[in-house]
């Protein structure tokens, strides 16, 4: 069912400066949003905990992905020791660090902030993985990774960032070995070009765009679990009140749209494979 009176109009979430999922207004630069993000002590506390309870405190989210999803992921991407798995769109690399770390393959992350390059490396040791991981700044489209260079890439909900999705398909294709799995995670209205969703997922849709770029097998599965943990983090977050937190206040801010919104978008788990 349609928010009553939404069709067609500016969602409010876009007057403000908001990230994790991209619901709302982005921020001037990435870089900004990730050092707001390690000033928040409710995003480092409290996000995890909403989001599941089970999620060790090393992994702190900055996306939406339970447990159980990273788990999915780890399965998904089919590599182990002596593979290199890639993280594009890593952020401070916890979710492909945890996957890293449970098949036992390298990993490196690639991002197009400083800022979470750092942090993502500051924090390997926190995961046992030291040498093991490594990190670099690189944008989606031009990771700066030789071709062939991964065994398997995941992106966590990040391909909705893209001016030019069809671009960063293809550069996926081309850093993964012949053989190799695409495993990543976004959203997708479930109307195509539903005005009542923001742009960046209302003209989105990721099987589509993988399989014009060359992917084998892809699918593309609805996960509504994880969305009604995504309810659960905008629910506490809203009932708290304004609050000086920037991280809180970020979440709030999306959080008003976001959830008018759910209703009219799905959430995806999406894998593939570079064909040999």
């Amino acid at each position: 069912m349609r928010p009553a009176g939404r069709c067609g109009a500016v969602l409010s979430a876009r007057r403000v400066r908001a990230y994790p999922g991209g619901m709302g207004e982005l921020p001037e630069t990435f870089d900004d949003a990730f050092r707001s993000s390690a000033r928040s002590e409710w995003l480092r506390r409290e996000f995890p905990r909403l989001l599941d309870p089970e999620l060790p405190p090393e992994v702190e989210p900055f996306s939406f992905v339970p447990a159980s999803g990273l788990a999915e992921i780890a399965s998904a991407v089919r590599v182990g020791p002596g593979d290199l798995l890639v993280d594009l769109a890593c952020g401070r690399g916890g979710p492909g660090m945890w996957v890293a770390r449970r098949v036992g393959a390298a990993l490196c992350g690639v991002d197009g902030s400083s800022v979470a390059v750092a942090a993502a490396t500051d924090r390997r040791d926190a995961f046992g993985l030291g040498s093991r991981a490594r990190f670099a700044q690189g944008d989606l489209a031009a990771t700066g990774l030789a071709d062939g260079a991964a065994d398997a890439v995941m992106c966590v909900d990040a391909l909705q960032f893209a001016p030019d999705r069809d671009l960063v398909a293809r550069e996926l294709r081309r850093v993964l070995r012949p053989g190799g799995r695409l495993v990543l995670t976004c959203w997708e209205a479930r109307l195509l070009g539903d005005a009542c969703v923001v742009e960046r997922f209302a003209t989105l849709r990721c099987g589509e765009v993988l399989r014009a770029a060359g992917f084998a097998d892809v699918e593309v599965v609805e996960r509504p679990a994880w969305e009604e943990r995504r309810r659960a983090v905008y629910d506490a977050a809203l009932a708290l009140g304004p609050s000086e937190d920037v991280g809180l206040s970020m979440i709030q801010a999306e959080g008003r749209d976001a959830l008018q919104e759910m209703p009219l978008t799905r959430r995806v788990l999406v894998t593939a494979t570079n064909p040999t």
